[in-house]
């Protein structure tokens, strides 16, 4: 419901900006139109990018794709009525903004995910609304005087923009395609109980500086699986599913487990959080089918 009351927040505030500007294009410049279409289009994109990327956890090429259309084609239409250089402005500015906002999304941990898609979207909402007011103090003020309100006042969509992300904030948190079944923890000096719950898999990763081993997993959709991260090397390093909530630790020498299952089949990358070992490429993936 979060995302959804998001993506019809920019899809409202697309149709007002383009509204604007198909009523007093005539009165626009070219260098006003560009920056709308510009503006706009990284906008939208840059949302919807880690709107998609929260929203299809481990389908990062499917995320990218359609943000970057979807900004692109926004950019485009928003410089339509203006100039073929606006649109082209737009055009590459929403496939820009489409492909840097999933790319953040998916560098970010779990726990940061929805944090970081609030913040961007306060931003670009907030970004939207400055450009609405730039463009009302472009047209002479008995022309705007003489259209309707919605057009003519900036007060009308900074109401709306409060509105909807209050309601955002009190929304239920989407859920992710994995489910949790149980987890243990256990090293070298402590033991507890095996689990109940049966799993049809396990799955050993050994980790060390810097890599997983196997650093390309295939597991079937619904399958139970057993992950258990066995730190084999030196440092502490932990196994985050991104997009999820799926995060295992273990210090140097010992293990960590957890029974998880799949809903959505799909790529889900996995990362060390440990700062700087994603960065030293301390990466795998999973790839879900049915």
């Amino acid at each position: 419901m979060k995302l959804i009351l998001l993506s019809s927040l920019f899809g409202i505030l697309t149709v007002w900006v383009a509204a604007f500007i198909l009523t007093f294009r005539k009165q626009l410049t070219c260098m006003a139109g560009m920056m709308a279409a510009m503006v706009l289009g990284m906008a939208v994109g840059l949302t919807l990018g880690t709107v998609f990327g929260l929203w299809l956890p481990g389908q990062f090429f499917q995320s990218t794709v359609f943000s970057m259309l979807i900004g692109g084609a926004i950019g485009a239409f928003i410089g339509g009525p203006i100039s073929l250089m606006a649109v082209l402005d737009g055009l590459l500015s929403g496939i820009m903004g489409g492909m840097m906002g999933t790319m953040l999304i998916v560098m970010m941990p779990a726990p940061h995910a929805m944090i970081t898609v609030n913040i961007v979207s306060v931003l670009c909402s907030g970004i939207i609304f400055i450009l609405l007011v730039m463009l009302q103090g472009e047209i002479k003020s008995e022309l705007l005087r003489s259209k309707t309100f919605l057009l003519s006042k900036p007060a009308p969509m900074f109401l709306l923009i409060c509105l909807v992300l209050g309601l955002a904030q009190i929304a239920p948190m989407p859920k992710s395609g994995i489910h949790e079944h149980i987890g243990h923890e256990h090293d070298s000096s402590m033991h507890r109980p095996e689990t109940n719950i049966h799993a049809d898999t396990e799955l050993l990763i050994r980790a060390m500086e810097y890599s997983f081993t196997p650093a390309s997993i295939h597991v079937g959709l619904g399958e139970k699986v057993k992950i258990t991260l066995d730190n084999a090397g030196q440092v502490e390093h932990d196994f985050e599913i991104v997009g999820t909530n799926i995060h295992l630790h273990a210090a140097p020498g010992n293990k960590s487990s957890l029974v998880v299952s799949f809903d959505k089949a799909g790529y889900y990358q996995v990362v060390c959080t440990v700062p700087g070992h994603k960065e030293a490429g301390m990466t795998a993936s999973i790839q879900v089918s049915k």
